[in-house]
């Protein structure tokens, strides 16, 4: 679900917005300002425990040497599998 409140009303409801979160995490705040949506508020993805890891073994296993022993940086590629946003729309 999604609510559209302008900055000053976020500005002043900000506690009962988090505690709302908490409550209904499906619910995303769309903060606007001059009737523009600038921002929103809602709860991050859940990662279970051990989720990231696994995902960087994984894509160590997909990415292959180019020379013998040479290592390859996989932390220069993973945040776009790590850190994906999820689109609720």
């Amino acid at each position: 679900m999604k609510t559209v409140i302008s900055i000053t009303e976020a500005r002043k409801k900000l506690p009962s917005i988090i505690k709302s979160l908490k409550n209904s995490p499906d619910t995303v705040y769309q903060i606007t300002v001059h009737d523009e949506v600038v921002a929103e508020i809602k709860t991050p993805p859940s990662i279970k425990p051990g989720e990231a890891a696994a995902s960087i073994l994984e894509l160590r296993k997909k990415v292959r040497r180019k020379k013998k022993g040479y290592k390859t940086p996989v932390s220069e590629n993973i945040k776009e599998h790590l850190y994906v946003a999820e689109d609720g729309d």
